[in-house]
């Protein structure tokens, strides 16, 4: 005897009661009760089931038919050339196997019933296996915990296939074998973007409110646009003003895309710090790359940190140099020379030839000159031995020279930073976390993961600092007096300097002037130094550049018996932590900060901004012409002249029937060229 409960519907798992199939009189009390009848039984025979037609009395269902999952046509989709739409087969091939259910009572005695009123049975396409109904979309299904895990690994930044796969070690399944596969996930991605909607904006506008309340030397800045549509956005986070004022003397500027839902460009400010190490002074979201855009940037950058940096590396933008040289009018703009040198191969390639690389090799020597007057010289007769003396890219080249040779720059001091590598480093580090579908609120958490590990690095140097001591090599007193004041990464720059000192010559002496050389070789240009018991200047200039005395005043020192650096000569920059100032972090008043909070306050709604167009070609689908658009003529066989089919299929050529007939025609319609029609001489053809 089988017990079973009457008040109990029946669940999802096996139940021998549900092998039997629906049959017409069944009845069950509840149209889901029915519905998951229907859909074990659809399981276990090899297809799915969705709801299809129904009707309705006074706004309730009496009727309800359940279809085959490939019941019913595909209804025709309009097509337009000019958008990318997909064109997806469709599952539906007008099966009409199905159950129709109506609400009904048998006798006044008995409540409202769902009956079996038809069913049908047949299917006109193949059922599936148990193997293949995984498959169907039906079935695959993401379970609330599942999406709450799923959501956390993309937090950290793990990959769907990174995520399919801890879940799969986690669950302990097969590879495989988990309720969902790849498309599932990436679809969760997608609505969990549309989710956000209209409010992403503010929610990032919100998000940078409470880190302002949590800490008041937080600052950002924001605008909108006519349409309230979130336009460019500046963020500091209190570390990164605490960095800049220690380190904010030189800045290197860089852009990068791809890194947000909306292609905003991202604007990063870094520098240098007393260890050698990256800090982020700033960061910002903006809606595209022109001149007011910049300008803007540039004027909240020196409006929240008071006061410009000295000296700034950006790549060769017209609109960012220009709105440099208005909000920024005393401070040094030099072009990353990685920007300059990685358009060489396409600019010198095909013309050079076999020439390139020696005039890459040559370029260098110009490159490193310290002096202008060489500089000047040496590039006039490189660009003659190459005969690039009209060539646009050369003239171009010098016209901006001031902004790329060292000998122009090395009077301003860039901690010996000649390109916007530091920022693309950074740049490197936040596309780890994030892509173009993350939403702005994560973003900017995720730039706060980057000043985390920057302090956390800061934090580790200055243990290993604090623990070991300074390995002193010549046991001079200079170099004794510089290890308890540089910082190792400065203190090991001050050595190499130090110790090439003695491999050179005083030849001349003049006063307090000197010509230094090296000792060996008649090339090896000469050096003039002065110094006069407190001040220091030698024609390399590498104090300037560097913040690092040269080991051609160091051979003057050592020649006069000098046994102390000046402290000018030991740049702040360089100093360990504890010779800083205070934390001037803690001085930032909040009349400084130029926020935008009536919008916030009057209770009006940040929208979300529209997609950025960044630089460069536009990604857009190229149209097809007339001849791409033309019908095709149709494919002839070359033996019988048969249309449906080619000569290595023709049963004349494959069995014989006729060949003779059609080869000699097929020999009379083939001729064999007798000369090179090839335009490209470099290229031939070949019979």
């Amino acid at each position: 005897m089988i017990n079973l409960d009457l008040n109990q519907i029946p669940n999802e798992e096996h139940d021998e009661t549900l092998e039997n199939e629906p049959f017409v009189g069944q009845a069950f009390s509840n149209f889901e009760e029915a519905h998951l009848f229907y859909k074990n039984y659809a399981m276990q025979h090899g297809f799915a089931i969705r709801k299809d037609r129904s009707e309705k009395k006074k706004d309730k269902f009496v009727r309800r038919d359940i279809y085959c999952h490939r019941g019913g046509k595909r209804s025709p989709k309009a097509f337009d050339p000019s958008k990318d739409q997909r064109n997806r087969g469709s599952m539906r091939c007008g099966c009409n196997a199905h159950v129709r259910l109506t609400l009904k009572k048998s006798c006044d005695i008995f409540p409202e019933e769902w009956h079996v009123t038809k069913f049908i049975k047949d299917h006109n396409h193949e059922l599936l296996s148990k193997e293949e109904m995984r498959f169907l979309p039906v079935n695959r299904i993401i379970t609330s915990e599942d999406e709450d895990q799923i959501l956390l690994y993309k937090e950290a930044e793990l990959n769907v296939r990174q995520i399919i796969r801890v879940m799969e070690l986690q669950k302990q399944v097969k590879h495989g074998d988990l309720s969902f596969f790849e498309k599932d996930v990436r679809n969760l991605f997608t609505k969990v973007k549309n989710k956000l909607g209209d409010t992403d904006a503010m929610s990032l506008i919100n998000h940078m409110k409470s880190l302002k309340e949590e800490n008041d030397n937080f600052q950002y800045v924001y605008t909108i646009d006519e349409e309230k549509r979130l336009e460019n956005i500046f963020w500091c986070h209190s570390e990164s003003f605490d960095w800049y004022v220690n380190y904010g003397d030189v800045v290197a500027f860089d852009t990068t895309y791809k890194v947000n839902a909306y292609d905003m460009p991202c604007a990063l400010f870094v520098g240098i710090n007393n260890h050698g190490k990256t800090v982020l002074f700033g960061s910002a979201l903006l809606r595209n790359e022109t001149k007011h855009t910049f300008s803007w940037l540039m004027n909240t950058f020196v409006m929240i940190m008071k006061k410009p940096p000295k000296a700034i590396i950006t790549d060769q933008d017209q609109w960012m140099s220009e709105a440099i040289a208005i909000e920024m009018p005393t401070t040094k703009h030099s072009y990353c020379i990685w920007h300059i040198t990685g358009k060489f191969s396409s600019w010198f390639t095909a013309l050079l030839r076999t020439e390139y690389q020696s005039w890459c090799a040559d370029f260098y020597k110009v490159y490193r000159m310290n002096s202008i007057e060489e500089f000047e010289y040496h590039w006039s007769s490189v660009i003659s031995k190459y005969n690039l003396v009209n060539n646009k890219h050369v003239i171009g080249l010098y016209k901006i020279r001031k902004s790329w040779a060292p000998a122009y720059l090395r009077d301003y001091f860039f901690g010996g930073m000649v390109s916007t590598s530091r920022s693309e480093s950074v740049n490197g580090f936040i596309k780890k976390f994030v892509s173009s579908h993350t939403s702005l609120k994560d973003f900017v958490r995720q730039i706060y993961l980057a000043v985390e590990e920057i302090k956390n690095g800061e934090s580790q140097i200055k243990m290993l600092t604090t623990v070991r001591s300074a390995s002193i090599k010549v046991k001079s007193p200079l170099e004794e007096q510089a290890s308890k004041i540089l910082t190792p990464f400065a203190f090991k720059k001050f050595q190499e300097e130090f110790e090439r000192a003695s491999q050179y010559l005083i030849n001349q002496v003049d006063g307090d002037k000197f010509i230094v050389k090296y000792f060996n070789g008649e090339n090896h240009k000469s050096h003039n130094v002065q110094w006069d018991g407190s001040l220091a200047l030698c024609t390399c200039k590498n104090f300037e550049f560097w913040g690092i005395l040269c080991r051609h005043i160091f051979r003057v020192l050592t020649y006069k018996d000098c046994f102390k650096i000046p402290p000018v000569y030991l740049p702040l920059h360089w100093c360990c932590k504890s010779l800083h100032g205070k934390d001037v972090s803690n001085d930032v008043t909040p009349n400084n900060q130029p926020m935008i909070e009536e919008l916030i306050q009057s209770g009006e709604n940040v929208l979300c901004p529209p997609k950025s167009k960044t630089k460069g070609r536009p990604k857009i689908r190229r149209l097809k012409g007339g001849k791409e658009l033309a019908s095709k003529s149709t494919k002839r066989c070359s033996i019988c002249r048969e249309s449906g089919h080619t000569k290595p299929t023709c049963k004349i050529y494959k069995y014989g029937f006729g060949l003779d007939a059609a080869t000699s025609s097929e020999r009379q319609n083939t001729s064999t060229p007798t000369e090179d029609i090839c335009l490209n001489p470099i290229l031939t053809t070949k019979y």
